[in-house]
C-alpha cells in the first residue's frame, strides 16, 4: 500500500477550529436553546456628496452577467462567535472592504434544529441569487444524519473557501512520542490506543493505519471532540490523540504534547511544524481536510452562482484571506464552481456509503 496515493476528501461535519472562520460541524453551540438566531449586517461603505455626484462605479469585474441588487443574506448554523460564523464574518467584511460587493450583508445565525432549520430556510428562500450558506463537511454530515430529507443535491454548492488537516499527538515524554517508536510498537505486536473524533479525525487516522499496513494494531476510541481526545491523552486514557490545529496548538506550546505525524501533503507551520509528512516517513501523502465553504439555494441561477465563486476566489487571494487563514491555522482551499460541486457531492456520497 506505500506509494498508493490517498488523499480523500472526506467529510468531518462541521465544526473544529475557530473560523471567522469556520464554517463548523458539530461544534460547540446549543441547539436547544429557545431564541437560537440573530441577525447582523454588513454595510456596504456610504456615498460620500462628491461620490454621489460622480457615475457609479460597477463592482470589480467577475465575468458573470450577475450584480447583486438586494441585501444578501448570509446563513450560519452557528452560534455567534463559533467557526462557521467567524469565516462568515471574515468573507463578508473583506467583501465589503475590498469593494468586490456593493450592497450590504446580513449575518443571520440560527442554531435551532442542529443548524437544520436554517439550511431549509436557505433552501426555500424567495431571493435565492442573494442568499448565501456558510457550509462544511461537519455540517453536510449533520445534515445526512437528520431526518428533514434533504441532501446536499437539494442545494448548489458555490466554492470551498478553507480546511482543517490533522495531525498525530503524543504525549511529551511519552513511550509513543514519536512516529518510529509507535511502528515498532504495532510492529513488535503492542496494540495502540488512539482518540479522536467521529468524522474526519477517524477517516484519517484509518487511512494512516492502512498506509502502515497495520489497521489491527489500533484501538481507536471516539470523543466528541478534539479537545476531550487530548484532556484523554493527558489523563493517560489513551496512548495518541487525534486533533487539528487549532484544538491543539495550545498544548503543543505549553510542553504538555507533541505532534508525531502530519497528515497533510505539507508541514504544517511553527510550533506544529516538527511532525513530518507521510511521504517524508517513506509513505504515500495521507490526508483528509475538513473543507469549509459556501451553498445557496438549489434555485440559484447560473450566473449568480458564477459571480459568488469568482468573488470568493478573490476574497481567498486578499492579504486580509491569508491573515485570517494564519490566525486560526487553517489550510488554503479555494475551488473553482465545478470542483467544489465535486467535492462537496464526492464526500457525500463517501459519507454515506460509510454509513
Amino acid at each position: 500500500m506505500k506509494k498508493k496515493q490517498i488523499a480523500l476528501l472526506m467529510t468531518g461535519v462541521l465544526t473544529v477550529a475557530t473560523l471567522l472562520a469556520g464554517c463548523g460541524g458539530k461544534e460547540a453551540e446549543d441547539p436547544k436553546e429557545p431564541d437560537n438566531s440573530s441577525t447582523e449586517q454588513t454595510e456596504a461603505p456610504a456615498e460620500t456628496p462628491a461620490e454621489a455626484e460622480t457615475p457609479e462605479e460597477a463592482p470589480a469585474e467577475t465575468g458573470s452577467a450577475f450584480t447583486p441588487e438586494n441585501t444578501v443574506t448570509f446563513n450560519v448554523s452557528s452560534k455567534a462567535g463559533g467557526n462557521s460564523d467567524l469565516i462568515t464574518r471574515t468573507l463578508t467584511d473583506i467583501c465589503t472592504k475590498e469593494g468586490l460587493v456593493d450592497v450590504t450583508f446580513v449575518v443571520n445565525n440560527n442554531t435551532d434544529g442542529s443548524g437544520n432549520i436554517v439550511r431549509i430556510e436557505t433552501n426555500e428562500s424567495s431571493d435565492p441569487d442573494h442568499t448565501l450558506l456558510c457550509f462544511s463537511s461537519g455540517d453536510m454530515q449533520s445534515l445526512l444524519d437528520s431526518d428533514i430529507g434533504m441532501t446536499v443535491k437539494d442545494f448548489s454548492p458555490i466554492a470551498t473557501v478553507a480546511a482543517d488537516k490533522q495531525l498525530i499527538f503524543a504525549k511529551t515524554g511519552g513511550k509513543y512520542d514519536s512516529f518510529e517508536k509507535v511502528l515498532a510498537a504495532v510492529e513488535g505486536g503492542t496494540k495502540v490506543n488512539v482518540g479522536g473524533t467521529k468524522s474526519n479525525e477517524m477517516t484519517v487516522f484509518n487511512m494512516f493505519a492502512e498506509e502502515i499496513e497495520k489497521t489491527d494494531m489500533f484501538n481507536y476510541m471516539m470523543y466528541d471532540s478534539s479537545n476531550e481526545s487530548i484532556t484523554a491523552l493527558l489523563g493517560d486514557h489513551i496512548d495518541l490523540a487525534m486533533g487539528s490545529p487549532a484544538a491543539a496548538i495550545s498544548y503543543v506550546e505549553s510542553g504538555d504534547i507533541v505532534p508525531i505525524v502530519a497528515l497533510s501533503d505539507e508541514r504544517f507551520i511553527a510550533p506544529l511544524d516538527g511532525a513530518p509528512t507521510m511521504t517524508e516517513l517513506g509513505y504515500d501523502v495521507v490526508q483528509s481536510p475538513m473543507w469549509r465553504g459556501v451553498l445557496a439555494p438549489g434555485s440559484m441561477s447560473e450566473e449568480a452562482q458564477q459571480f459568488w465563486n469568482e468573488t470568493f476566489k478573490k476574497v481567498t487571494e486578499s492579504e486580509a484571506w491569508q491573515e485570517y487563514l494564519n490566525k486560526y491555522l487553517l489550510s488554503p482551499y479555494y475551488n473553482d464552481l465545478e470542483t467544489s460541486r465535486e467535492i462537496m457531492l464526492q464526500s457525500q456520497e463517501d459519507y454515506l456509503a460509510g454509513k
